[in-house]
């Protein structure tokens, strides 16, 4: 065998070697994540579970109502929170005088 099919081999071990120690990788990333998601799941309260429940209702309401463009919902979900942010820092001015 010469030194470039030699080389070549060595290279697609050590591509495979990567692969496996990425995938390996990923499923300890999947698994804390799973595990950290039950635990906030756990402790999320009825009015915190209702909550996220309707947001995300009026997500899809929303979307429909802009016959299912994303850019029109991605932009005025923007200028939701710039408002809602613009509010907070009122707030949190008149507090601090």
């Amino acid at each position: 065998m010469g030194r470039k099919a030699t080389q070549a081999n060595a290279e697609r071990k050590l591509n495979k070697r990567a692969i496996r120690q990425t995938l390996r990788g990923y499923a300890r990333a999947d698994k804390f994540n799973q595990q950290e998601r039950r635990a906030w799941l756990s402790r999320l309260t009825i009015d915190q579970a209702r909550q996220i429940f309707d947001d995300l209702h009026q997500d899809a309401d929303d979307w429909k109502r802009f016959g299912g463009d994303l850019q029109a919902l991605e932009q005025r979900r923007i200028a939701s929170k710039i408002k809602g942010r613009r509010i907070f820092m009122r707030l949190a001015q008149r507090s601090a005088k």
